[in-house]
């Protein structure tokens, strides 16, 4: 046997007898709740399976009219196949025509028609049942499906109808599988002796024993300590299976239906979520603008305002894309099918399939999200990956959340990275090749901008600068781009500035400028060892002030504060330099000195000499031991 599975959603109307026909192809009855709870991780209500030479087929069956519609959609996307079910001796009612619609709105195209209870009727009469089925599926997926006539009851073309599931399940490739899990839980309980057990269809992903999985909403983290498949243990279960899991670190009474298990942090809640809708035919009324919906998908069920994105109407058997705005937040994975319904009266109106879970997208401008759910609407893994980072812009996308978003594996995001030539900063973000390059225009923008309002400052604080670029996209991004910028020769970083590589800031200065910087870099020359205070040279003249911070920044001027920390000297960078050239010379490595022997040396008085002596020791010039000091070996 492979490992080929088939998901197989039992649908008809109320004692149509689709139990008694899941019993006896499978001899698994369905409505044994108590038996379950014996039988300890089986799933045996509304669950079935039968083993073919070519895989296992799994039936889907809830009886009832409303639990159909629920567990249908909690196994919606793992079901590949349905079985309608008709009886002979009733023919197509209302919850046959809407189980069906429901089965068309949740993506399933691929089936066979089954009409039981045959031997209830004669020849005759099963001919017209046969016809009218034939009629009323025209147009839809089972046009052309084989209509089986059975009996459950007797047994009467079980066999025949076993051999045709058979030949559905033969040609079915395994399903794709992503790296992040998702798995809704449908039913939650205490074994005896085994403790917490999780029971769900398995969206995406796989499942392994000791993997570690987070449950959200909650966000309580847990291990599975044992995985059961068809009644028994394995090491994996793959997507599309029905699973049980017996999971270690949360109790009973943490757990609820509706939650959902995930890879820890792999997916984040939304209230947003966008989708095709597919509205049915024939409807009574449709919802009126902002009114409450009810919006049904894997176990979960929320209320809902529907916004109309494209310029089409609302109106019976239209096909449109939709946002939702959730009244609570959910988690969910793309690619989930949904059914929505109006709250009182209760009817199924549409469903469809959600394309992006997105908050961001809550602030493109209407034509950039039509484009945008266009190109995810039936495209492939590696188009829905290009298109995610394309609607990221500026901001780029985390690579985990592109995963995600798109339900790829790891294999699949590096192959479209590839080739896209998106900009990508190891496994941590990706970012569109147009939107990058137009990041760093921004980028170069702002460094003009400053040289231009700025013609003397040496450059923009690195500080700032970031600040200013965080207004269009993130920190990793934003650094990337600065760390390109330099690598490309197009902007220099020093310290803790950054300018761009072209500018040359005695181009720009004014003559007037140009005065004040002679004036004050005279004043500090002559100064030498015993230079005037700062605020006494510049007062409160701009262009005095101008002309400080250029030589400053250009390191002709050094400036230090008193030893009481309030005011500041300022030398010239010849000073110090002669002073380091007079300790070589008087002092050489390893004589020692004094602040004594320093300040006779340069012919100045205490309060000068000892914020200089510490620059000195700031920057390695002089070491200092005690009272004393030597000059550096690195500066001798």
């Amino acid at each position: 046997m492979t490992d080929r599975q088939l998901t197989l959603g039992v649908l008809g109307h109320v004692d149509h007898g689709k139990s008694t026909l899941v019993k006896a192809i499978t001899g698994t009855d369905t409505d044994r709740l108590e038996e379950e709870k014996r039988r300890g991780l089986s799933i045996v209500l509304g669950f079935a399976f039968l083993e073919c030479d070519d895989g296992i087929i799994d039936f889907i069956d809830a009886p009832g009219h409303e639990n159909f519609i629920r567990t249908m959609i909690s196994g919606a996307t793992g079901i590949d196949a349905i079985l309608l079910v008709i009886a002979a001796d009733e023919g197509i009612k209302p919850q046959t025509r809407e189980h069906f619609a429901i089965a068309r709105l949740l993506g399933i195209s691929q089936g066979l028609i089954v009409v039981n209870k045959s031997d209830l009727v004669d020849d005759s009469s099963l001919a017209v049942i046969q016809d009218e089925i034939s009629k009323a599926m025209r147009g839809t997926f089972l046009e052309h499906a084989p209509i089986h006539a059975v009996s459950a009851r007797s047994g009467k073309g079980i066999e025949k109808l076993k051999k045709a599931l058979a030949g559905m399940i033969a040609g079915k490739p395994p399903r794709p599988s992503a790296d992040n899990f998702y798995l809704p839980m449908d039913r939650v309980f205490t074994v005896e002796g085994v403790g917490t057990v999780g029971t769900g269809t398995l969206r995406s992903g796989s499942i392994r024993c000791e993997d570690e999985v987070e449950v959200m909403p909650s966000g309580l983290k847990a291990n599975i300590r044992e995985i059961q498949v068809h009644n028994q243990e394995v090491a994996e279960a793959v997507p599309g299976q029905r699973v049980a899991v017996n999971l270690r670190g949360v109790k009973r009474e943490q757990l609820e239906r509706g939650q959902v298990l995930i890879r820890p942090g792999s997916m984040q809640e939304t209230i947003c979520l966008h989708a095709k809708l597919q509205v049915l035919d024939d409807l009574p009324r449709l919802p009126k603008r902002n009114e409450l919906i009810r919006l049904l998908f894997g176990t979960t069920e929320v209320f809902a305002k529907m916004r109309i994105v494209e310029d089409s109407p609302f109106e019976s058997g239209a096909s449109l894309f939709v946002q939702f705005r959730c009244r609570d937040a959910v988690f969910v994975s793309t690619g989930e099918h949904f059914i929505a319904r109006t709250c009182s009266p209760v009817i199924t109106f549409a469903g469809g399939e959600f394309l992006d879970t997105s908050e961001d997208l809550l602030q493109l401008p209407k034509e950039d999200l039509v484009s945008h759910l266009q190109k995810l609407d039936q495209a492939d893994v590696g188009a829905k990956i290009i298109a995610h980072i394309q609607v990221a812009g500026l901001r780029g996308i985390a690579i985990p959340a592109l995963a995600e978003r798109a339900t790829a594996s790891g294999s699949q995001v590096d192959a479209a990275l590839e080739k896209t030539n998106a900009v990508r900063l190891g496994n941590t973000f990706a970012i569109d090749r147009s939107a990058f390059d137009d990041l760093c225009d921004k980028a170069l923008r702002v460094l003009k901008d400053f040289h231009e309002k700025n013609p003397t400052a040496t450059g923009l604080g690195l500080d700032i600068f970031r600040a200013k670029c965080l207004e269009w996209s993130r920190t990793e991004i934003v650094d990337h781009v600065t760390g390109h910028l330099g690598d490309t020769k197009q902007v220099e970083v020093i310290g803790n500035t950054v300018r761009l590589s072209e500018f040359n800031r005695d181009d720009n200065i004014d003559p007037s400028d140009r005065e004040a910087i002679n004036t004050i870099e005279k004043v500090f020359r002559d100064g030498g060892a015993t230079t005037p205070f700062l605020n006494e040279v510049l007062g409160d003249d701009p262009s005095r002030k101008r002309a400080y911070q250029y030589l400053k920044d250009s390191g002709r001027l050094i400036a230090l504060k008193d030893h009481g920390g309030t005011k500041f000297f300022v030398f010239h960078q010849e000073t110090i330099e002669a002073i380091k050239k007079q300790l070589a010379e008087t002092y050489p490595p390893p004589s020692n000195f004094t602040v004594s022997d320093f300040r006779v040396l340069t012919g100045s008085t205490r309060k000068y000499v000892i914020p200089m002596l510490e620059y000195f020791d700031r920057n390695r010039i002089t070491i200092r031991q005690g009272n004393y000091r030597s000059l550096s070996r690195i500066e001798n």
